[in-house]
């Protein structure tokens, strides 16, 4: 309960912050038990929580975490709270879960991405993996020729297009450009597609070529 009440809420975070990581397994515990992980992943104040014991805990104790929130990744990307919860796994778990996680999204992509919070998820895939894995993940994405701009039109796409578009081999990053340029009218009428289009070189541009220069 003290999970999701917004004043004792910060209590347990400054107990986080100030214990050793030993000492905060009762925490991890309490969250696995009963499969709860889900539901307080995806609480306000809750996912917090969450958040600090994956950035402080060892692997060995989080484990059983890591693998409750893997057990649903696709819902808990695509949550308004929950999907920090797997950016914090991206970030701080072990090689092997972010593997996992990667792929997740990788064969989820087109329901991930279509969601606003989906959108930051792939953001931090994108800055929290290894060169590889970026680049299988860049090619999920433009797999889906309607993505590319749809992503280019979110709150974070602009960030996310620019660096699918930087890990992109020079022929596909021109064929991404390409996508994005013919769907120049649509994103000119966008605040964050003109942001996109800017970045790449391609407002009023003719030639995706010069993308490709931009990129090199």
């Amino acid at each position: 309960r003290a999970m999701r009440c917004p004043h004792a809420n910060h209590v347990l975070q400054k107990v986080i912050s100030t214990m050793p990581a030993a000492s905060l397994q009762f925490m991890v515990d309490e969250i696995t038990q009963d499969d709860s992980a889900k539901n307080i992943a995806t609480h306000r104040y809750g996912v917090r929580i969450v958040q600090q014991l994956l950035a402080k805990c060892e692997a060995s104790q989080i484990r059983d975490l890591a693998e409750a929130l893997l057990q649903d990744a696709v819902a808990l990307c695509c949550h308004f709270f929950g999907n920090f919860a797997i950016q914090h796994l991206l970030q701080f778990g072990t090689a092997e879960q972010q593997y996992r996680c990667l792929r997740t999204i990788e064969q989820n992509i087109g329901t991930i991405a279509r969601s606003p919070s989906g959108v930051s998820v792939i953001e931090a895939a994108m800055q929290h993996t290894c060169s590889l894995d970026r680049l299988w993940l860049a090619r999920a994405v433009v797999q889906d020729a309607m993505l590319l701009p749809h992503l280019a039109q979110a709150r974070h796409g602009p960030g996310v297009v620019s660096q699918v578009v930087a890990v992109l081999p020079e022929r596909e990053r021109a064929l991404a450009c390409q996508v994005l340029m013919e769907a120049g009218a649509e994103l000119r009428t966008s605040r964050y597609g003109k942001k996109v289009l800017a970045s790449l070189g391609l407002f009023g541009s003719g030639d995706a070529g010069s993308c490709c220069a931009s990129r090199c």
